[in-house]
């Protein structure tokens, strides 16, 4: 029940009309606008397992290892897909096998970017996650994807367009899939608890990555199941339609939509956002594109996630290539050992979110110094280890793969990094800083294959060397431009009303503005 008080605010006759449960459900129904909220009254806690909050951010690890699989099996596949590439020991093609495809380096080229040809429509979907259900942009996406998957094995031997339009479909669903899950984090998390939301949902990438190299090298190395590499396309595209099925049941654009939500976790989520404009609808709300364009503190986010994600896309999309061509290994050791640096990374990714929301808790470290250290140690560790694996030849590739994963393992500290700083710096406008950021993320993608397959002509670890060398120079980058101009802190522009006339610091809100009346957590019964 409403319980009035001394230190309560006043609000509207509307809401006083509305019972405890219809004021939460329209409170929580909102985007949240800012998370730069002062500290309450009355501390608001509410178990994280077992909670809706828990099962949302597996769903999304979910939805993410399936779109990721989706699109590194690509990766693993063009090594025995491709004339050029396949070897086998007797030297005969078995009768049963799948058709290898001509493909030139070029073409191989353009099919890496391709998907990234696909991201580019971020730039539009990010917008469309704030204002839309993202529930419904997530099944689309995974549908999308599996679609692709599932069709590219009889299209691929048609015409090698085929194989690029399908890479492009995959990078349009991952397109409609990252703003969908930024904008619904901010929906159903807290903002102390987004950084470690933020670790568990991407964490799926590297866990699709897992499933799919592996698998995919002991696919190559047959040909009873399905012919070989089609196979592995098939296996992705099922996963992807498992998904589907699991989130129509499941899944939930918001906590106010989640029929099975209890109402104390209901309250938990609205309570600790009810500062954050509950008087807009999100149709209704305008994208401040200006304020966005000319934010140091997003320019700082982009650049730092454009030139982490580089040196990444190296090691995901061009790993396996890269220790069959410098170190010879074959498919299945080679799918088994390309597993490893994901896996290290996971690791990272997951534990450095965890430190992070820790160092939040229970050290005086600012949110901005904490996600600053992080982001530098992991652009550090990052440039450093790729560039020592260039010193190794094929007598020490243990040593290699070992550089390789804590090369790896440093990119993992960028989550709680610039990719934190992303949701934080406008939550209710993460979908749509989101598509902007990952649009130069998508051009650099589409940059990057081709220029690698131009340096990699005749596959020797010379070439290999300095298309690391490059990734090493840019991996450094954030070092300086993350820690002068980056930030954790919500923009002026993505506060609400009344956040912005409590903040005494604040000068672009006018005095004589009046902010939008919301109870205060005394004013409401917790028991």
């Amino acid at each position: 029940m409403v319980v009035l008080t001394k230190k309560s605010v006043k609000i509207s006759y509307d809401d006083v009309a509305k019972s405890p449960d219809q004021l939460l459900r329209s409170m929580s129904s909102v985007h949240p606008i800012s998370d730069g909220i002062p500290s309450q009254q009355r501390p608001l806690t509410y178990r994280w397992f077992p909670s809706w909050r828990f099962m949302t951010s597996i769903m999304l690890c979910f939805c993410f290892g399936c779109v990721h699989l989706m699109n590194s099996n690509m990766g693993m596949a063009i090594v025995c897909m491709v004339n050029s590439s396949v070897t086998y020991d007797n030297e005969t093609y078995p009768e049963n096998a799948a058709p290898l495809l001509d493909w030139s380096s070029d073409e191989q080229g353009y099919i890496f970017s391709a998907f990234n040809a696909g991201l580019l429509v971020m730039l539009f979907t990010g917008g469309m996650a704030d204002k839309f259900n993202a529930k419904y942009m997530i099944l689309v996406s995974v549908a999308i994807a599996s679609l692709a998957n599932l069709t590219l094995p009889f299209m691929a031997p048609i015409s090698v367009y085929w194989a690029i339009f399908s890479r492009f479909l995959v990078g349009f669903a991952d397109a409609l899939l990252q703003p969908a899950m930024n904008s619904l984090i901010t929906r159903w998390f807290p903002t102390s608890e987004r950084s470690y939301a933020l670790g568990l949902a991407t964490g799926g990438r590297q866990i699709g990555t897992l499933i799919i190299i592996p698998a995919a090298g002991a696919l190559c190395s047959q040909t009873e199941i399905f012919g070989g590499w089609p196979s592995i396309f098939y296996l992705s595209g099922f996963i992807g339609i498992i998904f589907i099925f699991s989130y129509i049941f499941l899944g939930a654009d918001k906590p106010s939509k989640q029929t099975c939500i209890t109402d104390n976790e209901l309250k938990f989520i609205t309570i600790s956002n009810q500062s954050e404009d509950v008087g807009k609808k999100r149709t209704e709300r305008k994208v401040p594109w200006k304020n966005i364009l000319t934010s140091g503190a997003v320019w700082a986010s982009v650049i730092s996630l454009v030139c982490h994600e580089f040196p990444l896309m190296t090691l995901i999309m061009f790993l396996p290539s890269y220790l069959h061509d410098v170190h010879h290994y074959h498919s299945t050791e080679n799918g088994i050992l390309s597993a490893l640096p994901t896996v290290s990374l996971w690791f990272a990714k997951i534990g450095s979110s965890y430190l992070n929301t820790w160092l939040q808790k229970n050290t005086t470290w600012k949110k901005d110094t904490i996600c600053k250290v992080l982001n530098s140690i992991g652009s550090i560790g990052l440039g450093v280890f790729l560039l020592a694996a260039t010193f190794l030849d094929k007598s020490h590739a243990w040593m290699a793969v070992l550089f390789l994963c804590l090369s790896m393992a440093s990119a993992g500290l960028h989550t709680p990094g610039c990719q934190l700083a992303l949701v934080s710096v406008a939550p209710a406008y993460s979908g749509a800083v989101t598509g902007f950021t990952f649009f130069f993320v998508a051009v650099s993608g589409i940059i990057h294959p081709i220029i690698t397959k131009m340096i990699v002509k005749d596959r020797t670890a010379a070439e290999w060397n300095l298309v690391f060398y490059i990734s090493t120079v840019i991996a450094i980058f954030p070092i300086v431009i993350f820690n002068v101009w980056g930030s954790t802190e919500v923009q002026w522009w993505a506060k609400s009303k009344a956040s912005m006339q409590q903040d005494p610091n604040n000068k672009k809100m006018s005095k004589s503005s009046k902010a939008p009346s919301t109870p205060s957590i005394d004013s409401i019964d917790m028991a």
